[in-house]
C-alpha cells in the first residue's frame, strides 16, 4: 500500500492532473478564463486521431488471431459494466430507469483521455503493454451506449410513454454509437496508421506526436473547468448521490485487470484494461445519450464522469489498477 501511495503522490503532480485542477479552481474563483469552441473541437480532433495513428502503426505487426481474446474480454466487460451499473444505481440509488441507463451507458463505455493518461503512466515508469490497445478502446465505445438506448426504448414502450423522436431509432443509435465523432476519428487514425507510408507518418509526427501531450493538457485544462461547472448546475446536490461514481470505476478497474490477467496480458495490459473497464465515457456517450434519452438529467450523467470518476481515476485509479496488475 506505501508503493501505491508513494505512486499516487507523485502522479499528482504530473503536468496533465495540474492542468486539470487549474481548470477546477478556474471556475470555483469564477475566472473570465473560455476556451473557444473551435479549439476545443480542433484539439479534440487531434487527440483521437493521434490514438488512432500510435494504435494503427503498432498494429501492422499484430495478427487478428492474437487479439480475439482480448476483443472478447473487451465486449463482455463493457456489456457487464453496463448491468453492473444498473443494478447498483437503481437498486441501492434509487435513480429511476432514464437516468440509472443514461448513467450506466456512460460507465459501460470508456474515456479516451483517461486511457492516454494510462499509457503515459507506463511510459513514464517503464512498463510495456500490448501494442492493439488502441484498437480495444475502440471496440469498448459502443456497445453499452447501444444496449442502454434499447433497453431505453423496451422500459418506455413497457409503459406506454410515446417516444416520437427520429433519435431513438436504431439505426440513428447505432450510427452515432460506432460512427460518432470519437469513434470515426478513432477509427480514422487507425486506419491511416496502419496504411500510410512510413515517411509520411513521420511528416505529421511534429502535430501528432511531439505536441500531443501539450495539445492533452490544454484539453484537460478544459475538461477540469467543464466538469466542475456540471456540477455547480445540478440543483439540490447531495454528495453521498455520487458515490457512485468512486465506487463503479473501482469494480471495473478490479474487474478489468483480474479478467486481462486471466487472458493472459502483460502487466501494463492487464492495467489498461483495468483502466478502460473503470473509466466513464464523456465524448461518445453524452452525444447519443442527449438526442436518445432526452428525460435523462445530463448534470447527473456528466457530472458523475466528468467531474468525479475522471480526476479520480486520473490521480488515484491509474495507479491502483497497476499496483492490482503487479499483485497478480
Amino acid at each position: 500500500m506505501e508503493q501505491i501511495i508513494e505512486i499516487a503522490y507523485a502522479n499528482l503532480f504530473s503536468p496533465m492532473i495540474l492542468f486539470f485542477l487549474l481548470g477546477i479552481i478556474a471556475v470555483l474563483v469564477n475566472s473570465d478564463l473560455k476556451v473557444p469552441t473551435a479549439f476545443y473541437t480542433g484539439y479534440t480532433m487531434i487527440i483521437l486521431f493521434t490514438i488512432g495513428i500510435k494504435g494503427g502503426m503498432e498494429l501492422r505487426s499484430v495478427s487478428f488471431t492474437d487479439m480475439l481474446p482480448s476483443i472478447g474480454a473487451a465486449i463482455m466487460l463493457s456489456v457487464l459494466m453496463l448491468f453492473i451499473s444498473l443494478v447498483i444505481l437503481r437498486k441501492l440509488y434509487k435513480y429511476d430507469m432514464e437516468n440509472a441507463l443514461a448513467i450506466s451507458a456512460h460507465y459501460g463505455s470508456v474515456s479516451a483521455v483517461t486511457f492516454v493518461a494510462g499509457l503515459a503512466f507506463l511510459d513514464k515508469i517503464g512498463v510495456s503493454y500490448e501494442s492493439y490497445m488502441s484498437a480495444i478502446l475502440v471496440i469498448m465505445e459502443g456497445p453499452a451506449i447501444i444496449i442502454a438506448i434499447i433497453l431505453y426504448k423496451i422500459s418506455a414502450r413497457k409503459h406506454q410513454d410515446k417516444i416520437n423522436n427520429p433519435h431513438t431509432s436504431l439505426g440513428f443509435v447505432i450510427k452515432e454509437a460506432f460512427f460518432g465523432k470519437s469513434i470515426f476519428l478513432l477509427l480514422g487514425g487507425i486506419f491511416i496508421g496502419m496504411t500510410a507510408h512510413t515517411d509520411g507518418l513521420a511528416s505529421i509526427q511534429p502535430l501528432f506526436g511531439d505536441l500531443f501531450y501539450g495539445i492533452l493538457c490544454i484539453f484537460l485544462l478544459h475538461m477540469g473547468m467543464i466538469a466542475t461547472q456540471s456540477m455547480k448546475r445540478l440543483e439540490n446536490f447531495n454528495p453521498l448521490s455520487f458515490t457512485f461514481a468512486v465506487i463503479l470505476p473501482l469494480i471495473g478497474g478490479t474487474i478489468g485487470v483480474l479478467t486481462a490477467s486471466f487472458i493472459g496480458l502483460s502487466t501494463g495490459g492487464a492495467m489498461m484494461f483495468g483502466v478502460l473497464t473503470g473509466s466513464a465515457s464523456y465524448i461518445a456517450a453524452p452525444a447519443a445519450i442527449e438526442h436518445a434519452i432526452p428525460k435523462a438529467n445530463s448534470g447527473l450523467y456528466l457530472g458523475s464522469a466528468l467531474g468525479i470518476t475522471l480526476p479520480f481515476n486520473l490521480i488515484l485509479g491509474i495507479p491502483l489498477y497497476y499496483w492490482i496488475a503487479v499483485i497478480l
